[in-house]
């Protein structure tokens, strides 16, 4: 299956140096495309799953539902992400995914990457250095929940967002379009969704983002990335010996 314009082709190369027959050799693995319309879940928390999908289109989020009825996103998942990572690795999932828009992936068995894996250790290190940033994602939302204020998580979550979506062709040097709802974000930060509503007016009055509909402009980047204190989690190439 061609994996010609996939968001994922586009992250790898960031890291690793593909040539054209290693990409055909992933996308030989690939059963086939799928779709799932919104509000449909790719993984049941509890259940198994063992396979990596690859999103081509659309949006997810990786999140767990507490007896409360309370809801914490744990991942905002965009194009050129991986669902199945790191849940995978595991007899049964911890968390649940959902669409939150129409999702369109790639999906290929889990044992058939590890096959891949043996044939072309290339691709473990590609695996490795995906854990690495997920792991570096889970870190910072952990600081944001755990140690920000509400206007410094806003921040960061814009602010992580459009670099996500630039770095997979997605977004404009300061602007991008956001593709979820209050509701889902507010669950991201922690926040009621009026108090979500009175930050991002905090951040409008002081001239740091402006916003039209689901248009995010980062008005003042440098001002808002200083706020936020945000650091880069842009992965260093995989060293080629």
């Amino acid at each position: 299956m061609p994996l010609t314009g996939h968001p994922i082709v586009t992250r790898l190369t960031r890291v690793m140096g593909l040539k054209a027959a290693e990409i055909e050799s992933l996308a030989a693995i690939f059963e086939r495309d799928l779709s799932v319309k919104k509000r449909e879940e790719l993984i049941v928390h509890g259940s198994e799953f063992r396979s990596l999908c690859f999103v081509k289109a659309g949006y997810a989020i990786r999140y767990r539902l507490l007896r409360s009825g309370k809801r914490q996103i744990l991942k905002l998942i965009l194009p050129g992400d991986v669902v199945g990572l790191p849940v995978s690795f595991f007899d049964r999932s911890g968390y649940a995914v959902v669409a939150v828009s129409e999702l369109t992936y790639a999906v290929c068995p889990f044992a058939s990457y590890v096959r891949l894996c043996y044939e072309q250790p290339k691709f473990g290190l590609v695996l490795s250095w995906l854990a690495a940033e997920e792991a570096a994602t889970y870190a910072e939302h952990i600081v944001n929940l755990g140690r920000r204020t509400p206007i410094e998580r806003l921040a960061q979550l814009l602010l992580d967002t459009h670099a996500r979506l630039l770095a997979v062709g997605l977004a404009g040097e300061a602007s991008f379009n956001l593709p979820f709802s209050q509701e889902i974000m507010a669950d991201a930060l922690g926040l009621s969704v009026p108090h979500l509503n009175r930050v991002m007016q905090q951040l409008r009055a002081e001239h740091l983002v402006t916003s039209n509909a689901r248009l995010i402009d980062l008005t003042d980047l440098a001002g808002l990335r200083r706020l936020a204190q945000y650091q880069s989690t842009d992965l260093a190439p995989i060293p080629v010996f």
